[in-house]
């Protein structure tokens, strides 16, 4: 699918993921940002496919001067009505970032895009022109070794286990979630390629637990769930300039 198909279809569903964007994810991410960023007050913050805005708010309320950009005009609609005082640009990520100066951001954040995403060399290139020395890139990603593998019970002993169909060939799959989208499966060694391409290197790995509704205490969690907290569905990576 083209990237201009991908925007299309993100406009079209928009609402819809603004409204339901899930907050398992936030919670298993933002402790890990937190980490990596560490005080942000005064540094300029990039967020790279911000989506409707919520983290670039947070990265502002934090003191970042934060830009966030999307391809979605749909998106950069709702991020700049909910977040006005956060500047937010329209721009499709494959062709990289809009003209991009050397050496602008202190730190880089992608939260969820990479993987949605047709081509990231571009973008990839041009964030490691853009970011300071000592900047620091964090990206999550659905893990791709155990998200979108289904879940199989075993009929005799009523365990769980992930079904694997595929994994070390890069593929376009559907998604129905938020309405449908396009997800580009990719093994985690093309994203290493790809860092180690634009003089990334990969100083932290964060692999989560899948957790059930936060307000529920474990005890009262199922076998299901139980199991299923030990799958990581979520990646995030931590980088900075090998250069």
């Amino acid at each position: 699918m083209s990237s201009s198909e991908d925007l299309a279809r993100w406009d079209a569903i928009a609402s819809t993921y603004a409204g339901t964007a899930g907050d398992s994810f936030n919670r298993r991410f933002t402790p890990f940002l937190r980490t990596q960023f560490g005080d942000i007050a005064g540094l300029r913050v990039l967020d790279l496919g911000c989506g409707h805005g919520w983290l670039a708010g947070e990265l502002h309320r934090a003191g970042a001067h934060v830009i966030g950009i999307d391809g979605s005009q749909a998106l950069i609609d709702i991020a700049r009505r909910d977040y006005p005082d956060v500047e937010f640009g329209l721009h499709d990520l494959t062709s990289g970032l809009p003209t991009p100066p050397a050496r602008e951001y202190d730190r880089v954040v992608s939260h969820m895009v990479l993987m949605d995403m047709p081509e990231i060399d571009r973008v990839l290139a041009d964030v490691a022109a853009s970011l300071s020395a000592d900047g620091v890139l964090v990206f999550s990603i659905l893990h791709p070794s155990f998200f979108d593998q289904a879940p199989i019970q075993d009929e005799a002993t009523g365990a769980w286990r992930r079904h694997v169909r595929g994994y070390l060939v890069p593929e376009e799959r559907w998604i129905t979630s938020f309405g449908g989208h396009t997800h580009y499966h990719r093994p985690l060694s093309w994203y290493v390629d790809a860092l180690a391409r634009h003089d990334f290197a990969v100083t932290a790995l964060h692999e989560p637990p899948t957790l059930p509704n936060h307000t529920r205490p474990p005890q009262e969690w199922t076998d299901y769930e139980r199991w299923f907290s030990t799958i990581p569905t979520m990646l995030a990576v931590a980088c900075r300039l090998s250069r």
